[in-house]
């Protein structure tokens, strides 16, 4: 597997929707890492907008498990900051 460039990105920053799961009937070149999701294989497509127009862009397995461990480290840093403040 090919180490994707930059930072891992977090799913409150780039979704404007829900990722969806599903299984490529052709193959497919992950977002991230660039690796290929052959065709029968199961991917998440993560929604985008760019330019006005939103696309689903896949993310093979390895790497939507990294943007999800991501995504839950930048909600439990946002809970610990509003607990702070709540007291």
């Amino acid at each position: 597997m090919t180490k994707p460039k930059g930072k891992t990105p977090s799913l409150l920053v780039q979704s404007t929707g829900i990722p969806i799961a599903e299984i490529l009937t052709r193959k497919s070149a992950c977002t991230r890492c660039k690796e290929d999701i052959l065709s029968g294989k199961r991917c998440f497509r993560i929604p985008k907008t760019v330019s006005g127009f939103t696309t689903r862009k896949p993310y093979c397995l390895t790497c939507f498990r990294q943007i999800l461990d991501k995504t839950k480290a930048d909600i439990a840093e946002l809970e610990s900051e509003f607990n702070r403040e709540q007291k």
